[in-house]
């Protein structure tokens, strides 16, 4: 498998995780959180989303700095993640059955 099509499949996998969908889905409504903020956001634990986080930094999907003490997060190429939601979201859209 080519190096690119790797990254792409790795991306979904992280992407297919329903907690880390949900942290970069609120960092996209968001310029930058702390990781006490995305846990209250998100509904789970510290330690939990910042497991995730730690994942989604090696995937190069969100970036951070730190303040003397406190890390913000955000994602690292907003306006790309904010079409892959999208798409997601009309494909979803598309392929539900009509009600």
């Amino acid at each position: 498998m080519e190096e690119r099509a790797y990254r792409q499949s790795r991306l979904c996998r992280v992407l297919g995780n329903p907690l880390a969908y949900s942290i970069v889905s609120l960092l996209a409504e968001n310029k930058d959180m702390t990781p006490s903020q995305i846990s209250r956001g998100v509904g789970r634990s510290v330690s939990r989303v910042s497991h995730v986080l730690a994942g989604l930094r090696m995937m190069e999907v969100v970036r951070y700095e730190t303040n003397w003490r406190q890390a913000k997060y955000r994602l690292k190429h907003p306006r790309q993640i904010r079409q892959i939601i999208s798409a997601l979201e009309q494909f979803i859209d598309s392929a539900s059955p009509s009600k």
